[in-house]
């Protein structure tokens, strides 16, 4: 690494030189704090006594440590003229967030798998947290069984919440302590490259979501580092966000020079596939309001970091809460588009034509880089998971049917939170263990009907190709809708009905049906279709939906 190119913010690779590495004996240790006047190290390896570290005129302090060896934690000892602090190596790969403290880990791990190369269409969004409160499992099985389900359920990509060690068990790893550290909770980091390999081996992409806009307020973090907030801005104003965590300032050089460092880490050392950046608009508007304006050294920062991902061939996506119509190049973009749908779905059958300009802009308007469909707030917001939301006590697997049909036939990637493709029942908690294979209430059948469309999405171009067509049809009758998907030469025909109403529609060609919610199989009234000529009529059931290819 050339220091000179970190200070200047043009460092990508500052996790090789700073933090602990090891050496032929012991550790060195590398620490940025330029406005401190004097850096210690204590830890295991010096039965807590304080040690100096050497300072360079770059600001870089050092020291070997011959005892240091793995599972060895330290601190840093940093004055400030009068006044000392410690601090968390912010370079630290492990952290104990009880002690305050990082943790010497060993990290080598040889890929045997390539990255992934083809396109995403369908993720599985998967927290941790939840996984790892069942305590009858080892981190290995925990981590295979998200494979196992991705496989199951026809996802071609993970997409892991923030996995930084983070100390409020309820930030469910956003606001973290460092951007290096991988979280005790989750396993070690051997575990954590093992599954990516293993990931990769069975054809799936992974995606880590890193939150680069805010940092723990902790003062054994980054807050005030070295006295001079290298990491953070120096007003109170926009110090803190309005959920209490600290801003980083992207217009300082160290901190851009850290969180590039921090994304190049991550694409290089864990080989994911993609960065995906959560709550953007707290990085393009000061304060995540856009009526306080565009932070434009923030903005301008995301779109230098897009190209570096992008340059390393890696996927870039971000999470927006509105609708997303900035020009920064995301290869995709998750905002509020859907919140329609369950909006619709959670209101009476009577009232859901009001919802109309909503569901027809989704089925003219949605492209490949909206990154459509539910992820965890939707399992928890109003304290009802996915299922919950539905209209009714008992239609409620008729009506996610038609939403899955709805979601998977609209021109776009797919998102879903884990437990959403299987009607859980549950409202999502942070605090509850969550086990692909147990569920304790879920919606009978919802499950096989999941696999059945998704399947279909991934084998038909004409619904997951970037370059497919969407053509909306007129037709008659309240809140139901029509329309085309075409690829070359290849066209289907969806039908959706969101009401409690059945109707008979004349066919407009021949049909072949190729799935239909009342199949018997997915606990449906056994009314389907069939093959049809053009004239016959298409049944469609109170709540049903179905999908016909065009002869």
């Amino acid at each position: 690494m050339n220091t000179r190119d970190y200070l200047e913010a043009k460092s990508f690779d500052g996790y090789k030189f700073f933090g602990a590495h090891k050496k032929d004996k012991g550790y060195i240790f590398r620490l940025l704090a330029p406005n401190a006047s004097e850096a210690y190290i204590i830890g295991d390896f010096t039965n807590w006594e304080r040690q100096a570290m050497r300072k360079y005129s770059t600001g870089v302090f050092s020291i070997t440590i011959d005892q240091a060896k793995i599972g060895d934690s330290y601190q840093f000892i940093l004055r400030d003229g009068e006044s000392k602090v410690k601090k968390i190596d912010p370079f630290a790969k492990s952290i104990d967030y009880r002690e305050k403290a990082a943790v010497i880990c060993d990290g080598s791990y040889k890929f045997k798998s390539k990255k992934i190369k083809t396109d995403v269409r369908n993720i599985l969004q998967v927290f941790l947290g939840s996984l790892f409160k069942n305590e009858e499992k080892s981190a290995d099985e925990i981590l295979s069984s998200i494979i196992d389900h991705s496989l199951d359920n026809n996802y071609d990509t993970i997409f892991l919440m923030p996995v930084n060690e983070y100390q409020n068990y309820k930030s469910m790893g956003y606001a973290p302590l460092n951007l290096f550290s991988y979280s005790n909770r989750y396993g070690d980091i051997g575990f954590f490259k093992k599954f990516i390999d293993l990931a990769h081996k069975n054809k799936i992409k992974v995606l880590v979501e890193i939150d680069i806009g805010e940092f723990d307020p902790d003062n054994a973090g980054l807050i005030n580092f070295d006295g001079n907030n290298i990491y953070n801005y120096d007003y109170d104003d926009i110090l803190y966000n309005y959920h209490g965590s600290i801003n980083f300032d992207l217009s300082k050089d160290l901190a851009k020079s850290y969180i590039q460092s921090a994304v190049n880490y991550y694409l290089k050392e864990y080989k994911v596939d993609g960065i995906y950046f959560p709550a953007i608009e707290n990085i393009l508007y000061w304060q995540g309001d856009k009526n306080r304006g565009i932070n434009k050294e923030s903005s301008e920062f995301l779109s230098k970091l897009n190209t570096h991902i992008k340059e390393s061939k890696a996927l870039s996506l971000a999470s927006f809460s509105g609708e997303y119509n900035y020009d920064i190049d995301f290869d995709m973009v998750f905002d509020n588009k859907t919140k329609a749908c369950l909006n619709m779905l959670k209101d009476q059958p009577i009232k859901r034509d009001y919802y109309k300009n909503f569901i027809t802009d989704l089925i003219n308007k949605s492209t490949s880089t909206n990154l459509l469909g539910f992820s965890y707030v939707d399992s928890f917001l109003n304290e009802a998971s996915l299922a919950m939301k539905m209209y009714s006590d008992d239609k409620k697997l008729e009506q996610l049917k038609t939403l899955f049909t709805f979601m998977y036939t609209i021109k776009s990637p797919k998102m879903l939170f884990m437990g959403d493709d299987s009607g859980d029942l549950k409202t999502f908690s942070v605090y509850n263990k969550f086990d692909f294979k147990n569920f304790d209430n879920n919606i009978e059948e919802l499950n096989t009907y999941y696999k059945d469309i998704s399947d279909l999405f991934i084998k038909e171009n004409c619904l997951n190709d970037k370059d497919s067509e969407v053509s909306l049809l007129d037709i008659e009758g309240y809140s139901l809708y029509a329309y085309k998907r075409s690829f070359k030469n290849h066209n289907l025909l969806v039908i959706v009905n969101f009401t409690d109403i059945d109707y008979e529609i004349k066919s407009p060609y021949d049909l072949e049906e190729l799935i239909n919610t009342e199949d018997l199989k997915y606990k449906g009234s056994g009314n389907i279709n069939g093959s049809l000529k053009k004239g016959d009529n298409i049944y469609i059931m109170p709540f049903g939906s179905a999908i016909f290819r065009i002869k």
